[in-house]
């Protein structure tokens, strides 16, 4: 069996580094059996993280003879005793695994094992914490709650940390004092009185879910509940919120949260109706910096907009279709981190969206190396897999990307409504989504995947420009800012602006790291600016962006960094024509002052004393040719 499992790993490290990407293998008893139920049922408080009492998980035998069942729980967990189809039977630990012994067990047979344990302050090391308990102080409240992914799971309950091993249902109890409340995923069935001051809620779930979102909040919560009416769906959706109980709280976020039933709606519009309909959706609040997307209850720290719009989008994205490894956690994070645009798109103002696509791009551009999808070697890591540049911002910056290669928005909408569909309640890998996407538009994104998804950072552009008659001549040079991917193949929007006319996009193909393109131009341009849409992410280096190729000598400035007390010189190397034209704008394009009309002169002098400090662009239109420099005046 040993020889078999590693010849298998070997065949699919080197058929994985045929293509370009390799997956980290996966555990061999991955494959002994499906799960199909889990049942949690604890106790716990809001003063701890401590959790105590049984889970329940029925699965189905894969293999024939099956005499070891295995699960993941960590060391740290005590076990008092385990039942397998409700018979007490012998297990044994290693390291973070418990193996449940058995009687060989048939394939196709149905498991129930059930296994009583203890977690006694087991894993706490931050946001990424299995089970968190901390006092929010502003509102003087105490919660805890937990956070399984990626694999933490296993510190609060027995489990199988498979992503593509959903469970059909899963049932989750939480047991605490009669003065709290405790929210969970799916329907609350019941709270059930217990003896000694307790109840038990009771919630169900009857959808197919990761392990890593099922999930509990204990606090002082009071309920707020309203509905969403999304397109597609027979009944409101319930809007359920456990917020901290204090009459203030509500009256401070009730606006925010109400939010999340248009965005409800939109999303259904976008992609497709809710997917989870027929339980709710949901938030519980806790004071954990952030928020996790627990299917149909989120637990959050704020009802900050983006954040509300961000874990929302993952109730199709990474719930309803959940990547297949963490490695491809794009399918998770950068779909969501886009649908945070979509919906300023279209429920706040262009202003807003495209302000979030600027600061979206420098985000992603503080990681200058690494790829969107997470090498084998740092599966490991959790700060590598939720890495905000590259998993989160470049990976936003990627279905941006790939919105304007199709070009089309009902197609780019359909493809994402297809692809939800085609892998409901399963996984898909990032090639998934690739081999998807060209089956319907035709596209070939075989080179995009290669550059921008497996490939690492991002095109440093070099961008000059001249007018020359007819013509506009631009030089496009770039660099890629790390050395694994040295060369970018992508068409650069590039705006032209015209004298007496209307601005002009028009698209150049970036085929190689050095550029030449003449256009067919008679007006005067006053100036361009490069990619206005934020569609390719890239950084434009900050002394070329509108600047006259190095190689032209019509003129000379005695420096481009004017100090305080200094005005401009210009040298042209020739007499210049009659009523050349200079004209000096900010950086936004407004006139600084009156432009000069120069006459048949080698040398000119520009005033530049009285202007603050700042970024100015010198517009030089000498006869037929048009010449743009920018300028820095600094203090020193």
């Amino acid at each position: 069996m040993k020889k078999f499992f590693f010849l298998t790993v070997f065949f699919v490290l080197y058929l994985f580094s045929c293509i370009g990407q390799i997956y980290a293998p996966t555990p061999e008893w991955y494959n002994d059996y499906d799960v199909k139920f889990y049942k949690i049922d604890i106790e716990a408080d809001d003063i701890s993280s401590n959790v105590s009492g049984y889970a329940e998980i029925l699965a189905v035998i894969n293999v024939n003879g099956l005499e070891r069942f295995t699960l993941e729980l960590a060391e740290e967990v005590s076990v008092d005793s385990v039942r397998l189809n409700g018979l007490k039977t012998s297990f044994s630990r290693h390291a973070d695994l418990l193996h449940i012994h058995s009687a060989p067990i048939p394939s196709g047979s149905k498991c129930l094992v059930t296994v009583y344990y203890a977690a006694i302050d087991i894993k706490s090391d931050g946001f990424f914490s299995a089970v968190s308990n901390k006092r929010d102080n502003p509102w003087n409240i105490p919660v805890t709650w937990t956070l399984s992914e990626p694999y933490n799971a296993k510190y609060w309950f027995p489990c199988k940390q498979h992503l593509p091993d959903k469970a059909d249902s899963a049932y989750i109890f939480i047991t605490v004092p009669e003065t709290l409340k405790a929210g969970a995923p799916g329907i609350l069935s019941a709270v059930t009185p217990i003896s000694g001051g307790k109840m038990r809620y009771e919630w169900k779930t009857r959808y197919p879910t990761a392990y890593y979102l099922l999930s509990f909040t204990v606090a002082d919560y009071e309920e707020y509940t309203f509905f969403a009416h999304p397109t597609g769906v027979d009944k409101p959706v319930p809007v359920v919120n456990y917020v901290y109980n204090r009459d203030e709280y509500l009256d401070k976020n009730r606006e925010s949260i109400d939010v999340t039933a248009p965005l409800i709606e939109l999303y259904s519009e976008l992609f497709i109706p809710y997917p989870f309909a027929e339980e709710k959706y949901g938030h519980c609040v806790a004071p954990m910096g952030g928020g996790m997307e627990h299917q149909t209850m989120t637990t959050l720290s704020e009802f900050d907009f983006g954040l509300v719009a961000h874990e929302l989008a993952h109730q199709w994205f990474g719930n309803l279709v959940t990547c297949a490894t963490f490695q491809d956690i794009w399918i998770n994070e950068g779909f969501t981190t886009y649908a945070e645009y979509l919906a300023l798109e279209r429920m706040a103002s262009p202003q807003k969206a495209q302000a979030w696509l600027r600061q979206m791009h420098g985000m992603a551009t503080w990681s200058r190396e690494g790829s969107v999808f997470v090498p084998a070697e740092s599966i490991d890591d959790v700060w590598r897999i939720f890495d905000a540049g590259l998993s989160y911002q470049k990976g936003g910056a990627l279905v941006h990307n790939i919105r304007r290669i199709i070009n089309d928005d009902e197609q780019f909408f359909d493809v994402l409504r297809g692809f939800l569909k085609k892998y409901a309640f399963s996984v898909a890998s990032g090639m998934d989504f690739k081999r998807y996407m060209e089956e319907q538009t035709g596209i070939d994104f075989t080179q995009f995947f290669e550059q921008w998804y497996f490939g690492e950072g991002f095109p440093i552009f070099d961008v000059s420009w001249k007018k020359s008659g007819g013509y506009l001549d631009f030089l496009v040079e770039h660099i890629g800012s790390a050395s694994a991917t040295p060369l970018f193949i992508t068409d650069l929007d590039v705006s032209i602006s015209r004298a007496n006319a209307a601005d002009t996009v028009i698209q150049l193909p970036i085929r190689t790291n050095r550029d030449f393109f003449r256009i067919n131009i008679s007006e005067n341009v006053i100036g361009v600016q490069i990619d206005p849409g934020y569609w390719v992410l890239k950084q434009v280096q900050d002394n070329s962006l509108i600047v006259d190729f190095p190689t032209d000598d019509n003129f000379v400035l005695c420096d481009t960094h004017i100090r305080r007390r200094q005005d401009l010189s210009i040298t042209f190397a020739s007499r210049t024509q009659r009523n050349c034209r200079l004209r000096l704008t900010d950086a936004a394009g407004e006139k600084v002052f009156t432009e000069m009309t120069v006459n048949r002169k080698k040398e000119i002098t520009l005033p530049m004393e009285q202007l603050p400090n700042a970024t100015y662009i010198l517009h030089v239109q000498n006869g037929r040719n048009m010449y743009v420099r920018k300028i820095i005046k600094t203090t020193f």
